[in-house]
């Protein structure tokens, strides 16, 4: 059993990796407008769209344009958690941890897995803004997809910082956004999941 078990989570952890990976690259596709037709890319569409479909009856329809994003969100956190959870499972049925333990563990594990997720999130957000400044710099065409894929993600982000910004030369909102972030990131998402890190020891989480 103990065996079994490690086996499930490593299967887990690889399985997840390479399925994230293959919705990285769909999002990626679609950023391009691939050829539908296309062996490789009608594959990943199979792969993926199912999936995605899945997610976008669960989100309110103002967020459904990025259910490919929360997809990749939902697989991140089940590879944290599931074969974490499973790990700490094997160490009660092998008497190594006791209940209380175990509960204090599935805790940690969750905690964590929450913390990779708003941290995957900000850092997310600091590339899209930090893109979007930099297109601000040089008058991009509008109608290019790359472009209007990245003013659809930021365009919600920098809305309200605006309205308080003064109108300069230069939109520094992006700037504003990205510091932001990264001080919620730093101060109060990594505390947290580092809380949760220690709740876990000594199971490691899969973040490969």
């Amino acid at each position: 059993m103990p065996d079994l078990l490690e086996l499930i989570a490593s299967g887990a952890c690889f399985g997840l990796f390479v399925y994230k990976w293959i919705i990285i690259i769909a999002v990626v596709l679609t950023w391009v407008s691939a050829d539908p037709y296309n062996p490789f890319v009608s594959w990943i569409n199979r792969v993926t769209r199912p999936f995605w479909y899945w997610c976008e009856r669960w989100l309110p329809l103002t967020m459904r344009h990025f259910s490919a994003y929360f997809s990749l969100l939902l697989v991140i956190f089940g590879q944290a958690l599931i074969p974490a959870s499973v790990r700490s499972i094997n160490l009660f049925l092998q008497g190594m941890i006791e209940v209380d333990a175990l509960a204090l563990q599935f805790g940690g594990h969750l905690i964590q897995s929450t913390g990779i997720i708003a941290q995957s999130v900000f850092f997310f957000f600091m590339l899209i803004l930090g893109f979007w400044f930099f297109l601000t710099l040089i008058n991009p065409a509008y109608n290019n997809p790359i472009v209007q894929v990245l003013h659809t993600l930021a365009d919600p982000l920098l809305s309200p910082l605006q309205r308080y910004l003064p109108r300069m030369r230069f939109d520094i909102s992006p700037l504003i956004g990205v510091a932001l972030f990264y001080l919620l990131n730093a101060y109060v998402v990594h505390p947290i999941a580092f809380y949760g890190g220690m709740l876990s020891q000594p199971v490691q989480l899969c973040v490969y």
